[in-house]
C-alpha cells in the first residue's frame, strides 16, 4: 500500500498484522470528496491503524495531524510510517484508548477521520464524546467509514451526515458540523 497523492507520493505504507487498512480506491474517492477542506487543515485520524488516512491528509496539505492507535504493536508500524514519510512535528502520535485521546485534546479539528474496526460498535461513542469534549466546530467535517449494511445516524448532536457512498461492502459517510 502506498500514498496516492501529494509531497509523501508513492510511499509505502506498513500494514500491521490484522488490521484492515482503507484501501487506496477507497482513500482516493474519500479525498476527492474533502478536497478542498485539507490544505491547512488540522486532522484527526483517531482510530490511525497504519495511519493512511492522516498520512494521505499531510501528504496534500493539512498543517498537523493528531493520530491515535490504541493498540501498542499497530502504534510501533505507524510511528514507522510516519517517519519514513518525514512528517516530523507534523504528525502527533497518541498510543491511548479513544475515549483517552479525545479527553486529552485540545485544539479542535477541522477534520476527523473515524474509522474503528468495523464491528467495535465505537462511532456512536466517538460521536458522542467529540461532543462532550467540546471538540466539535462549526464546519468540521467527519469522514466515518464502515460496513455498508451497518448504516450509521443521519445525525449525532450537530454533526449531520451531507453525504453517502458505497464502495462494495464499505460505507463511507461525511458528517458536517452545524
Amino acid at each position: 500500500m502506498k500514498i496516492v497523492a501529494g509531497e509523501y507520493k508513492y510511499r509505502k505504507i506498513e500494514i500491521p498484522e490484522g488490521i484492515r487498512p482503507t484501501t487506496e480506491k477507497v482513500r482516493e474517492a474519500v479525498f476527492s470528496m474533502i478536497n478542498f477542506s485539507v490544505p491547512g487543515a488540522k486532522v484527526l485520524d483517531l482510530f490511525a491503524g497504519s495511519g493512511s488516512l492522516g498520512l494521505e491528509a499531510l501528504s496534500r496539505g493539512a498543517d498537523i495531524c493528531w493520530f491515535n492507535e490504541g493498540d501498542r504493536a499497530n502504534f510501533r508500524v505507524l510511528k514507522r510510517n510516519s517517519e519514513n514519510c518525514k512528517a516530523g512535528d507534523r504528525a502527533v502520535l497518541y498510543n491511548h484508548d479513544f475515549r483517552k485521546c479525545l479527553s486529552l485534546l485540545t485544539e479542535k479539528p477541522d477534520i476527523v477521520f473515524l474509522d474503528p474496526p468495523y464491528r467495535s460498535g465505537f462511532y456512536e461513542e466517538a460521536f458522542r464524546l467529540l461532543e462532550e469534549n467540546d471538540l466539535v466546530k462549526e464546519g468540521m467535517i467527519v469522514v466515518a467509514e464502515h460496513l455498508y449494511d451497518n448504516k450509521l445516524s443521519d445525525s449525532y448532536g450537530r454533526l449531520v451526515k451531507i453525504k453517502e457512498k458505497k464502495y462494495g461492502t464499505i460505507g463511507v459517510d461525511l458528517f458536517e458540523a452545524r
